[in-house]
């Protein structure tokens, strides 16, 4: 038996996953499978660095931890060959402000902003909120898998005068690990036109079997005075609570921006519990990482293979990173509302692909990284809803 069959009531927990599912989807008796984050217990080294914590009984303000900065290096450097100096290592509080940051560090009001779709809605909400204009290009869905269109975005550069590029690699909600070639044109492209780039590779541990994550740092040398990376243990070892991320920037002249900015939002800190549980997770969670993955990867290829028996029309995209499955419904006889209104009333709780952006309407995303008895039960409502 798996660690990660265990089932952990959460409900009663503040749970946005499961005590909001009520308010969201409109009733109680529902599995919710749609925000990303996991059913699974944390790393027991993460909960024995808090439980070190908690006795000690003091929570005051937090300073720089060296040993953190340490540990992030280290975990970098083992597990995507990415050498981060820790002049270019700053931290703060989540990877979605982080994004905001960047955009009002890098543009100005009414500048454009390009990033592809689908793409996980805080990407085009934050450049909305800070008055930039979201500019789209669509990924390219064949044979299961998204590919970047890069003619597309040269056209879409040039017409909309574009500032900023936003980068989410792996790729959330189509779970695509763009390679190193893609990574690279999509680098020269930037470089023809002077755009900076920020990634969010907040997924980046996440990534199944014959792939391989390569920050674009990493793939783009080269370009890398333009390039802002944004990572987290956060997402790799299901702790969002402790609201702690971290991003790297080579350029000086950025660094002193984002400072600027920084100061000015006074969201520039980690708490105690960001500092203990990013250094412990980074430094003795890679056995718990190597076997939540595998676990993933067999609830992908069981839904997989009931979807294929039971709805053959529905096709599976190709899951190459994250626990977020991406499914293509474009050719059920119902549209997206139907359909959503027909997995509510099953009872199971989904995010529609509409809300990753135009080119993502008639997709369901659903969250796979819970106990095999969660997504027995949650597969079966599925598909009763999908067969409707």
């Amino acid at each position: 038996m798996s660690q990660f069959d265990e089932v952990i009531p959460r409900i009663g927990t503040n749970s946005e996953k499961w005590d909001g599912a009520e308010e969201l989807f409109g009733r109680k008796d529902i599995i919710p499978m749609w925000v990303a984050d996991m059913d699974f217990r944390a790393p027991q080294p993460v909960l024995d660095a808090f439980q070190r914590q908690i006795d000690h009984g003091i929570f005051g303000y937090s300073t720089k931890s060296e040993a953190l900065v340490e540990a992030v290096i280290d975990w970098n450097k083992e597990q995507h060959q990415f050498e981060i100096d820790p002049s270019t290592l700053f931290f703060n509080g989540a990877v979605v402000p982080t994004i905001s940051l960047a955009i009002r560090s890098l543009t100005k009001e009414g500048d454009a902003v390009l990033m592809v779709s689908p793409i996980y809605p805080p990407f085009f909400n934050v450049t909305k909120a800070t008055e930039r204009k979201v500019v789209m290009s669509p990924l390219k869905y064949e044979n299961h898998q998204y590919r970047m269109d890069f003619t597309d975005l040269e056209k879409r550069i040039k017409e909309e005068n574009v500032k900023l590029f936003l980068l989410c690699n792996p790729q959330n909600p189509g779970g695509r690990c763009f390679t190193k070639e893609e990574l690279v044109e999509l680098a020269k492209l930037c470089e023809k036109y002077q755009i900076p780039i920020v990634s969010d590779e907040i997924h980046a541990d996440l990534v199944m079997k014959n792939h391989k994550h390569v920050p674009i740092m990493v793939a783009a040398p080269f370009y890398q005075d333009q390039i802002i990376t944004l990572m987290a243990a956060t997402k790799t070892f299901n702790l969002a609570a402790i609201k702690a991320s971290y991003y790297i920037i080579t350029n000086k002249g950025y660094q002193t921006r984002f400072a600027a900015e920084q100061k000015y939002a006074t969201t520039n800190g980690l708490n105690v519990f960001g500092i203990v549980g990013t250094e412990a997770a980074y430094r003795h969670g890679a056995a718990w990482l190597k076997e939540l993955k595998e676990y993933i990867y067999s609830n992908y290829e069981y839904v997989k293979a009931e979807l294929e028996k039971e709805v053959p029309e529905v096709g599976v995209t190709d899951l190459e990173a994250t626990y977020l499955m991406w499914l293509d419904c474009r050719a059920l006889p119902k549209d997206e509302k139907t359909i959503y209104a027909d997995l509510i009333e099953a009872g199971v709780g989904v995010q529609m692909g509409s809300g990753f952006g135009h080119s993502g309407k008639g997709f369901v995303r659903f969250n796979i990284a819970c106990p095999k008895e969660t997504l027995e039960k949650a597969v079966k409502l599925l598909i009763q809803g999908l067969k409707k």
